[in-house]
């Protein structure tokens, strides 16, 4: 067997274990993967911030869907076609990797355990360019912009609020939305 051959999967089976320890461990990439949020809005309009956004046609109020990933987003995981929750983006072009089956994402974010996301993009991106998240919490006036350094790949993200946030993706020149599902 070539060298190339096994490094490039050991590689991105280092990638995957960074971005599935907890928030202590550091990073595998050059680029740090934080995402901080800058939170606009601070008070949800109308009722309170638990209702806002609870219910969208992707079925957003109840868990992710959980099942083999895409083919192309497999890369690392073993075996291939292990079930995993995950939430692929409207064009396809983009799917969340989330690390609990049950209630993956919290706001606030739990004290021992972070919001990870394994972010795995169909198109080819550049590196150096960040993924740029721009979130809203429909029926609310809550806003975020998160930008995960070094483009798709593991990242921590943090939003302002409970509820089904629209999550508008920006990298290299690509776009996609998809909605995450945040718990109290």
């Amino acid at each position: 067997m070539r060298r190339g051959a096994v490094v490039a999967p050991l590689a991105v089976a280092a990638l995957l274990v960074a971005a599935c320890t907890g928030t202590s461990q550091p990073s595998t990439r050059s680029a740090p993967p934080s995402a901080v949020a800058s939170a606009a809005g601070a008070g949800a309009a109308g009722a309170g911030a638990g209702q806002a956004g609870a219910v969208t046609s992707d079925g957003c109020a109840g868990q992710p869907p959980v099942g083999p990933l895409p083919v192309w987003a497999r890369a690392g995981f073993n075996p291939a076609d292990m079930a995993m929750p995950h939430v692929t983006g409207a064009a396809g072009d983009i799917v969340a990797i989330l690390w609990e089956t049950r209630d993956a994402l919290h706001s606030p974010p739990l004290p021992d355990r972070g919001n990870k996301i394994l972010w795995v993009s169909r198109v080819p991106f550049a590196a150096a360019d960040p993924l740029i998240i721009r979130a809203t919490l429909p029926g609310s006036t809550r806003t975020a912009t998160v930008s995960v350094a070094g483009g798709p790949g593991p990242s921590t993200v943090d939003l302002p609020a409970p509820g089904c946030w629209t999550l508008d993706l920006s990298w290299s020149g690509h776009t996609d939305e998809l909605q995450l599902r945040y718990v109290a």
